[in-house]
């Protein structure tokens, strides 16, 4: 049974604003969803069954204290989440006295604000294109509001909305190529949240974790000047652990940190842009030993690791949004190889007194039976390949001891805990070492020419500081899963990830992955990133580079002249005179020679009741004229109607006339 119309009206607009609104339910409070969708439950309701809507005053309460709520939720009712919550409550008491297509159009304009909303959030290819999908049903439901012929049609709606949208879109491309933009925004976005999956911290306690989670996000992407460093060179140093309580390591800073460490640049060198996606963490990964570094974004100090700044100020910043920058580093470059400062020696050296004891008795045991360090360091790690040491993300968890525990007792577990136990063994034996976090590997992606790094690819590895040499990576984790490393098989050791593991089964699906996220980057590369930099060099390739503003508005002008060109032809050719159906046409002639004789048709008269009027007025056509009714009403409105049949029509139309013609006076 087909609702009434207006109940229908109502369920298109409720079903659209609803779909407008699903994107912010996770930033609202439970309370206001429950409160949209209790709105929409009785109003349908009071439509469906003709209840009384509710007295103003009444509504004029409900408005009060929903704002009165939205502020004691957010403490204020600006920004991005206190705005939207109000909105939403907003939506919802206008639906408690919709009833004219005017209050319809006040609800989609709340749903188009909504759709605006969810863009401030996340610039993304998906989220646009569920925007997109959304305003066009609202533009279904006002075209049902204040069209009445569309809404006998079921299709009828939502192809006049996505003609409107079409007809919008070159206006859209002409005001985002040429509005001047500016530098910073207009509106605060808000912060994503923290991903922490991987345990990129300032801290790590690998006793304390019994099964690591990962994550299939991106963490960041990478652009290449040149060659691509193959995997095993491919490792993403951001935060540098030097402190040790006998089961946590921790970032250790102090004024001195801050200068500039020695470096000697050797080996090949990369130049690269990195794309880091929101971290809420204040550290940049790049790609082994930095050289090269933007003094404007980012400090480093004698950990070697990257510090995301505010300019001005110097000071600490999160990553909140997306960020690029370029960077260039040394595949073999020695740092601090001539002395290490006293202060990093004590640091670097320093284990808690009776503390991991049987660790100790074996780094002197390994230590007196080596004859450098360098011999030292391959009996170690000899005994992670020998003695039954194994790579897996659940491993059993630790107690008071967890170094001892790890190497005698359990011998399982993942990077953080091979690095640390490599590390504390390093201490034992009086070489400095520390524990360095961040990421190993990343994914090709040959649409798209650049380097996936995943949270999956979180890692963390040891260093280790030799006279002459200075730091040298050392990562225990390759002894025993080298696969690890050199095929960045994070999924295939231990449990992993199931959708890593399926994409990497089923080929098609891995290239399908790479072809989204390659069109995702190419959006965020080419739209999203499109500032005033890019603007200028598209005023250059008009030839209006040197105009500056004034340039800007020439082709703004010229756009806008383009398009209304464009759309005056397009409605010109749909405006066109259309040639007329054949049938309508015969008919029509027929007509038209019987009203010359003064038997015109009336506008509310049928063919057959025309025929039969014109039969009693002159009886000689009476035969020859219902046939040619009789043919016409079978070939256009009879269902089952041949060709056959309509060039009966036509036959007998013309036979007509020109019967006619020769018996006029």
């Amino acid at each position: 049974m087909k609702p009434a119309p207006g109940l229908e009206r109502l369920l298109a607009t409720c079903g659209a604003l609803a779909l407008a609104l699903a994107p912010h339910v996770w930033h609202l409070p439970v309370w206001t969803t429950a409160a949209f969708a209790a709105a929409v439950v009785w109003r349908l309701f009071a439509e469906q069954r003709g209840w009384a809507l509710p007295p103003q005053v009444l509504r004029l309460a409900a408005a009060l204290v929903a704002t009165a709520c939205v502020l004691l939720s957010f403490h204020t009712l600006n920004g991005l989440d206190a705005g939207t919550a109000l909105l939403t409550l907003m939506a919802a008491l206008k639906l408690t006295e919709t009833r004219a297509p005017r209050d319809h159009a006040v609800l989609v304009f709340v749903g188009y604000l909504l759709c605006l909303a969810t863009l401030l959030y996340e610039q993304s290819l998906g989220r646009l294109a569920y925007t997109l999908v959304a305003a066009w049903l609202l533009t279904a439901a006002l075209a049902r509001v204040h069209r009445p012929v569309e809404a006998n049609s079921a299709v009828r709606p939502f192809r006049l909305a996505a003609r409107i949208m079409a007809l919008g879109l070159p206006l859209t491309v002409v005001l985002f190529l040429f509005v001047p933009r500016i530098e910073g925004r207009f509106w605060s976005l808000p912060a994503t949240s923290a991903a922490r999956t991987t345990g990129i911290d300032d801290q790590m306690s690998p006793g304390d974790v019994a099964q690591l989670g990962l994550s299939d996000e991106p963490a960041f992407r990478v652009w290449f000047d040149d060659a691509v460093p193959p995997p095993a060179r491919r490792y993403w140093r951001m935060v540098v652990l030097e402190g040790f309580d006998g089961r946590s390591w921790r970032r250790v800073t102090t004024s001195q940190d801050f200068a500039a460490p020695m470096i000697v640049p050797a080996g090949v060198r990369y130049g690269y842009r990195v794309t880091l996606e929101p971290t809420q963490r204040e550290w940049l990964p790049g790609l082994d030993t930095v050289i090269g570094w933007p003094r404007d974004l980012a400090l480093r100090g004698r950990a070697t690791q990257l510090v995301y700044v505010e300019p001005r100020m110097l000071e600490h910043r999160a990553v909140t949004s997306r960020l690029d920058y370029a960077l260039e580093s040394s595949s073999e470059a020695r740092v601090m190889p001539t002395a290490l400062p006293a202060d990093l020696v004590r640091r670097n050296l320093l284990l808690p007194e009776r503390r991991s004891p049987q660790s100790r008795a074996l780094a002197t045991e390994l230590r007196a039976a080596s004859h450098s360090e360098r011999e030292y360091i391959e009996r170690v790690l000899d005994r992670f390949r020998r003695d039954g040491f194994s790579y897996t993300l659940e491993p059993a968890p630790l107690g008071a001891e967890p170094v001892d525990e790890f190497l005698f007792q359990t011998r399982e577990g993942f990077c953080e805990h091979y690095a640390s136990a490599f590390a504390v063994l390093m201490r034992a034996a009086g070489i400095p070492a520390r524990v360095v976090i961040g990421y190993q590997g990343g994914e090709w992606n040959s649409y798209g020419g650049y380097l996936l790094v995943r949270q999956s690819s979180a890692h963390a590895w040891t260093e280790v500081w030799l006279a002459g040499q200075g730091w040298l990576r050392v990562d225990p984790t390759a002894a025993v899963a080298p696969d690890r490393i050199r095929r960045n098989e994070v999924a295939r050791v231990g449990s992993g990830l199931a959708t890593t593991r399926l994409f990497a089964d089923l080929a098609w699906l891995g290239r399908a992955r790479e072809i989204w996220d390659a069109a995702r980057t190419r959006w965020y590369e080419s739209v999203v990133r499109f500032g005033p930099d890019r603007q200028q060099r598209l005023l250059e390739a008009l030839g209006l580079g040197e105009q500056g503003v004034r340039g800007l508005a020439l082709a703004l002008t010229a756009g806008f002249v383009l398009v209304a060109l464009a759309l005056a032809v397009l409605l010109a050719w749909e405006l066109r005179p259309r040639r007329r159906d054949p049938l309508v046409a015969a008919w029509d002639a027929v007509c038209g020679e019987l009203a010359a004789a003064g038997l015109p048709r009336a506008a509310s008269e049928g063919p057959l009741d025309y025929a039969r009027r014109v039969a009693a007025a002159e009886p000689a056509v009476a035969s020859e004229l219902g046939q040619v009714a009789e043919a016409y009403v079978a070939a256009r409105y009879l269902p089952g109607a041949t060709v056959t049949d309509r060039q009966r029509l036509v036959a007998l139309a013309r036979g007509f006339r020109a019967r006619r013609r020769g018996r006029a006076p």
